[in-house]
């Protein structure tokens, strides 16, 4: 079974408003398709577009105008400042990962950066945890590849050690901070 038969068509519908109002395709204000319109767009029924915009609206990432539509509302406190560069999974990308011995469940086929702000050169996100390896998708501008990278060594400062984050959550040799659960230190 496919990463994307796992997920219900409005999870589908909602992870890719999410993922371009989280890559600032789609601003604040940004006035979104009507349910007929995503309906019409995916090949669904209405009902499951209304579901799709029903979890938007309950993510915080959207709101509802009656009769004006939906709007974007706002992007997570948490990704202000992340490094905003993305990349959309090819189809074979997304089986080869859907084989690995903890199948991601509800991958999405846009990952986001790890970093915080923006910067030159490679980039990666977490395509996911399989056993003890964690497999992270690297791109740059010209091409992907999933590979094991080990997690970044790091530990919080014990101060913070009721946190359950101890690890800095990025992989091996990242530049700049740590993150530690959604704190960068």
């Amino acid at each position: 079974m496919s990463i994307d038969e796992q997920q219900a068509p409005y999870q589908l519908i909602a992870a890719g408003l999410r993922n371009q109002i989280l890559a600032g395709h789609l601003t604040v204000g940004t006035k979104l398709p009507s349910e007929h319109e995503l309906a019409a767009k995916h090949h669904v029924a209405r009902a499951t577009a209304q579901s799709a915009l029903r979890q938007l609206r309950s993510e915080g990432l959207t709101t509802s105008r009656k009769g004006a539509g939906n709007y974007v509302a706002s992007a997570p406190a948490a990704d202000i400042g992340r490094c905003p560069a993305h990349l959309v999974l090819a189809p074979a990308q997304i089986a080869w990962l859907g084989t690995l011995p903890m199948p991601a469940h509800g991958l999405d086929r846009v990952l986001h950066c790890e970093l915080e702000r923006a910067h030159p050169g490679p980039h990666a996100g977490l395509g996911q945890h399989a056993g003890d390896t964690p497999w992270w998708v690297q791109w740059t501008l010209a091409a992907s590849e999933i590979v094991p990278v080990p997690m970044c060594p790091a530990q919080r400062v014990p101060e913070r050690a009721e946190v359950d984050d101890n690890k800095c959550l990025l992989f091996q040799d990242h530049a700049g901070r740590h993150l530690f659960g959604g704190d960068y230190m």
